[in-house]
């Protein structure tokens, strides 16, 4: 059975501690979100949920997409702290990723689920972002990205 939960932005209901727990342990806590572990149990999870499908989680992810699709334009850098980015992969998948940074971008409700799933893309060191040798196609789980934010009857909406 589907349930449809919207969650208020009421961060004033959050405590302190789960704010400060939803920070610190948000690339944990995204993970768990996209594998499908539910939000609406409260405490940082919940917290973290609302955050990243926020007007300031929302552009907190298109900015990070776009600096990648930016990056991948441009010559690699020896001087570079970040791991090797799979430039062709990223090149090849272009279309798709603004895509889906236009459903991010957009005025309606997006899944709890699917900014995690593409937070985690983004940040996957082991991904197709980042690993040429990942044996997974960059532009094929862009595009489910794309439709885990949109999926109509998705356990949890937020607003």
């Amino acid at each position: 059975m589907d349930i449809d939960l919207v969650f208020p932005d009421n961060a004033a209901a959050d405590g302190a501690r789960d704010r400060v727990l939803a920070r610190l342990l948000g690339p944990s806590l995204d993970r768990e979100l996209a594998l499908g572990l539910p939000p609406w149990r409260g405490g940082p999870r919940a917290v973290r949920a609302r955050f990243i499908v926020s007007p300031a989680g929302r552009r907190q992810l298109i900015r990070g997409w776009n600096r990648l699709l930016d990056q991948a334009r441009r010559p690699p850098s020896a001087l570079s702290t970040r791991g090797p980015l799979c430039r062709r992969a990223l090149v090849a998948a272009e279309q798709d990723v603004r895509s889906m940074l236009s459903v991010v971008a957009a005025q309606r409700p997006i899944t709890a689920r699917g900014a995690a799933i593409a937070r985690v893309l983004l940040t996957d060191g082991a991904g197709p972002l980042y690993h040429a040798r990942s044996g997974r196609d960059l532009a094929g789980e862009v595009r489910d990205v794309t439709r885990w934010l949109t999926e109509s009857g998705a356990e949890h909406v937020f607003w």
